[in-house]
């Protein structure tokens, strides 16, 4: 099983771009990952052609099963 947490942030500009942690810890709460998020946002350390994060979209977690056939 793999696990990962996708964080989706609107830009400046209108549009969404999303963020991916892989294995994030099973304890996370809520508040943590908007706080994270808003720090992400406030750093201003990642922009979209040009526009700077500005907002929180949503946080998911997502598992998958992964099988290897070769």
């Amino acid at each position: 099983m793999t696990k990962t947490l996708q964080l989706q942030f609107g830009t400046a500009a209108g549009k969404n771009v999303m963020l991916t942690v892989e294995e994030p810890k099973d304890s996370l709460t809520r508040n943590e990952i908007e706080t994270g998020m808003q720090a992400i946002i406030t750093s201003n350390v990642f922009q979209v052609d040009g526009a700077a994060l500005t907002s929180i979209k949503s946080a998911k977690v997502v598992e998958r099963n992964i099988s290897e056939i070769i």
